[in-house]
């Protein structure tokens, strides 16, 4: 175990007040939507980010169905017989009627009649089915034909949005979550930097950051990273290769911390030793992309604010972004409202990143932030990446990694 695991970190959870304050975030919108009940699904996709319905409503990681009506208690159908038994994965958790996911599809349609639903408006939930839709739907066709057809006078509706809604401003207990997990996020940038050594392996470098994480509470989470003398502008994913990093080595990441379910990321690079002046030029334009971005995260203003105020340094320095912009953040990554590809700084110009949402930042808003940065003049197809994480206050923006935005590459 190396030096920074050294520190006692204190536990924290969510009161059964935040349960009864989710439900009832639910169930408004629910009844306004005139629906009868929720059926939703997730499972462990994109680092459990899949989960993010299933765990706001149970408060357990619960890949499965959950039934959730809009009066009544709720069923969930999960994992394995021992799963479901008071010592199982999904002890402790909000939903007492817990059955094993082997008896699932029969047993959702019998409940669902017995409980008068026939002729019901049943919501279904997955996830990635709102905008920008870069994550994989998550309702199994064959198990949702199954209980349509079982159901031929109920009438089942799209309601994906119902519960990313109900997700996209935080109490003050998911703000206190994610503030820890914002602590995480340092201590894994101060673990890259004191394992990013000319010898090391990069899975060495990610194991240590790892470690910062999971010795404190925290849970598994992904680390895209890169190495080399020009790496690509953009870590790629997991896992990480066996590649001995040398002197005179760029490292570029892009991380998340998970504690107790909530994000909190960020982006960073790194230089082993002074680093070429052209990768120093980018990185300037990196921060001023996001002290620029962020300052215009301001509760009230448009999120196009932010938006453009993260691209128009690039634009102005003739630069190109791989991803530039932000994304909501919370038990999932990304979360809308999400704006990360387009304009001029950008690419991908069709893609549904590059959309801008017309909506206006609220307090207890979280957004990651990227700005990802090459200069095709020198060579596109290398770059640094740079990126934190930002509570929307009422005071303005509040970035809850404690990581600075120094005006000089990182050099180890």
């Amino acid at each position: 175990m190396t030096s920074y695991n050294n520190e006692a970190w204190s536990d924290l959870d969510l009161s059964t007040n935040e349960r009864e304050r989710r439900w009832r975030e639910v169930r408004w919108r629910m009844d306004h939507a005139g629906f009868d009940a929720l059926l939703v699904w997730g499972n462990e996709s994109k680092w459990q980010a899949g989960l993010a319905n299933n765990r706001y409503l149970s408060g357990r990681v619960a890949p499965g169905c959950i039934l959730f009506p809009l009066d009544g208690e709720p069923v969930i159908w999960s994992g394995f017989p021992h799963d479901v038994t008071p010592y199982g994965a999904l002890a402790g958790g909000w939903i007492s009627d817990t059955r094993a996911g082997q008896q699932t599809t029969r047993d959702i349609v019998n409940t669902l009649i017995d409980r008068k639903y026939q002729h019901a408006n049943i919501g279904i939930v997955g996830f990635g089915q709102t905008r920008p839709r870069v994550v994989p739907e998550a309702v199994p066709y064959q198990q949702f034909s199954e209980i349509e057809s079982g159901l031929p006078s109920a009438r089942f509706i799209d309601a994906g949005w119902l519960l990313e809604q109900a997700r996209l401003v935080k109490s003050d207990e998911e703000i206190a979550l994610l503030r820890r997990a914002g602590k995480l996020a340092k201590q894994m940038a101060l673990a890259m930097k004191e394992a990013a050594r000319p010898g090391v392996r990069e899975y060495e470098i990610y194991a240590a950051m790892l470690d910062a994480s999971l010795s404190r509470g925290g849970e598994e989470e992904m680390i895209w990273m890169s190495s080399g003398a020009i790496p690509p502008p953009h870590g790629k994913r997991p896992p990480s290769s066996a590649r001995t990093l040398e002197a005179g080595d760029i490292v570029v990441c892009e991380y998340h911390a998970r504690y107790k379910g909530y994000l909190a990321g960020a982006e960073i690079s790194i230089s082993l030793g002074e680093p070429k002046p052209e990768y120093q030029a980018i990185h300037e334009v990196c921060v001023a992309s996001q002290r620029a971005g962020i300052a215009a995260m301001r509760p009230g203003a448009p999120f196009s604010d932010a938006v453009m105020a993260f691209r128009q340094p690039i634009i102005d320095a003739g630069f190109g972004s791989v991803e530039c912009g932000l994304h909501g953040h919370g038990l999932a990554s990304p979360e809308f409202p999400s704006t990360m590809y387009g304009g001029k700084g950008g690419g991908w110009n069709q893609h549904a990143y590059a959309r801008i949402p017309a909506i206006d930042f609220k307090k207890n808003m979280v957004f990651a932030t990227a700005s990802d940065v090459f200069n095709p003049d020198w060579d596109d197809k290398t770059g640094l990446m740079l990126g934190r994480t930002v509570l929307i206050t009422e005071d303005g923006p509040e970035e809850i990694t404690g990581l600075p935005l120094d005006a000089k590459l990182t050099v180890v």
